[in-house]
């Protein structure tokens, strides 16, 4: 495992599983440049779930980071992408064709009980649904109710859209 401090960013790298842990803010302080250099080509699998801000900068390098593992014939599964993330990528068409994403969190609301929660959805099995900008009602962690997407699906679910 090596880790890596990335200015605001904790990146956890294990070059034998080809997996990317981040942690923290992807911002004007974020270059991957020595992850692309550590990280051996083959198939690559990213966790973003610890990002917690990520600003138009950092989107810059997000895609530079996608570009240049791509570039070297990387296939790149997104896993647990977080909810600032997501909705950045959603702004970007080009990302709806080069990364396959397994699951991300999304901001939901439950309208019983008025939890608020972020969790994980996943995309391989609500393929149909996230289509069709469909989000997968969750049970509350509170009450066991439905939950709602708490914001418009267009915000989270262009990426899924056939």
């Amino acid at each position: 495992m090596i880790a890596l401090r990335l200015g605001r960013l904790d990146v956890q790298l294990d070059p034998a599983s080809r997996r990317v842990t981040m942690a923290g803010r992807i911002d004007d302080s974020t270059s991957f440049a020595d992850v692309l250099a550590k990280l051996p080509a083959g198939p690559v699998t990213i966790d973003t779930s610890g990002v917690t801000f990520i600003n138009s900068i950092g989107m810059r390098e997000w895609i530079r980071l996608v570009r240049g593992l791509r570039e070297r014939g990387d296939s790149i599964t997104l896993e647990r992408v977080a909810d600032v993330v997501i909705t950045q990528m959603n702004l970007i068409p080009e990302f709806r064709d080069t990364v396959r994403i397994a699951s991300f969190h999304a901001q939901y609301v439950c309208p019983s009980c008025g939890a608020e929660a972020a969790p994980v959805v996943d995309a391989i099995v609500n393929a149909a649904a996230l289509a069709a900008l469909q989000p997968p009602r969750l049970p509350c962690p509170e009450c066991g109710a439905a939950m709602e997407l708490g914001d418009f699906p267009e915000r989270y679910l262009m990426l899924f859209r056939v």
